[in-house]
């Protein structure tokens, strides 16, 4: 079986720079052939249409970006492909309407589309529900590239806590949501220290965080970490958190769990689909609630234990590796075995309503 992987991003370090690797890598374990491209970093080239016109099925990471990116290049969908959510799609592209009309054109003729979360698949179902769609939901899973010098490059200043924000600087991402609490918590905890690392997608949000970090010794930054050295940063942080308006599935948020850090993560359907309050982490609406939580977690040794003990075991039996990559496998077959009725196509059409 060959298989084209097509995502946004692979170069940088983003969540669906993270989804493409890991599905990737479990498919080569596999023996399935697969390239991977990013079609919004890379050139689209002769090579590549021809991976495309080779291959058995196309499978691609972000609806709304990809719709774009096809109609730029002008690039038609000869062979069956499914559709996987890249998370802004679905909680902030799907209410857009002219966003989610373009999304449709390409949506209709997959063969399916996966998701990471149920709430993800109702928001689909609801939006599109005259189309007949085929959602499937297929949780993200843990994975950590081998790497000998994971740490190599990282420069972290040891905190008492160490608190954590994995998160790229966009608007979204919200990275200034308990600023105004950390100040306050590192008053009475004077050797706190607090490091977001992730992209600088927003340069406003940059310059304001350089502001705090000029203000404020005990704030950090990291640019562009990738997945090889993270499995450090979880190991520094006792708290890792997630400020997120919206989240597709959070893939930090089950690294952390799985490294033992504890989580402290806003509410929202994404990061709720993962965590069970109190109990393999805490969820958050405003700061107030949040200084709370984190207070529970600093006074009570033996409550964080527990709390790290069950998001272990979470993980471990919800969000396997192999899990994830045998249910990709599985769809692929699926929908290569499925018979085309008479005069269907996975041509990309454009459409002009929804």
């Amino acid at each position: 079986m060959k298989i084209l992987l097509l995502t946004p991003y692979l170069h940088s370090n983003r969540g669906n720079s993270t989804t493409a690797k890991r599905i990737a890598s479990g498919l080569k374990q596999k023996g399935v052939d697969v390239t991977v491209f990013a079609y919004e970093e890379d050139e689209w080239n002769e090579e590549i249409k021809g991976q495309a016109d080779h291959c058995d099925l196309i499978h691609i990471i972000h609806f709304y970006r990809f719709s774009k990116g096809a109609k730029k290049i002008n690039f038609q969908l000869e062979k069956p492909f499914i559709m996987t959510n890249g998370g802004t799609d679905v909680n902030l592209d799907l209410y857009n309407l002219g966003n989610r009309a373009e999304m449709l054109d390409i949506l209709q003729n997959a063969g399916a589309i996966t998701v990471f979360t149920n709430d993800a698949k109702e928001k689909l179902c609801k939006a599109y529900s005259k189309m007949g769609l085929r959602i499937e939901v297929i949780k993200q899973s843990v994975w950590f590239p081998i790497s000998e010098e994971e740490s190599t490059g990282l420069n972290v200043v040891p905190g008492d806590p160490a608190i954590l924000l994995p998160s790229g600087l966009r608007e979204v991402k919200d990275v200034f949501f308990l600023i105004e609490e950390m100040i306050l918590l590192q008053k009475k905890y004077p050797n706190l220290q607090f490091l977001i690392a992730g992209m600088v997608l927003d340069e406003e949000i940059y310059d304001t965080l350089k502001k705090y970090i000029e203000k404020y010794s005990w704030i950090h930054f990291l640019e562009n970490v990738p997945i090889e050295k993270m499995v450090s940063l979880y190991k520094w942080a006792d708290i890792v958190l997630n400020t997120s308006i919206s989240e597709g599935q959070s893939s930090a948020i089950l690294e952390a769990m799985a490294t033992g850090c504890v989580v402290l993560a806003r509410n929202n359907p994404g990061n709720a689909s993962i965590i069970e309050d109190g109990v393999n982490g805490y969820l958050f609406n405003d700061g107030k609630e949040f200084l709370e939580k984190v207070e529970m977690v600093l006074s009570g040794h033996e409550k964080a234990q527990m709390i790290t003990h069950n998001a272990k075991s979470f993980v471990q039996t919800n969000h396997l590796f192999e899990d994830e990559i045998m249910a990709f496998i599985k769809l692929y077959q699926d929908c290569l075995q499925k018979p085309k009725t008479s005069g269907e196509t996975n041509e990309f059409k454009p459409s002009k309503s929804v």
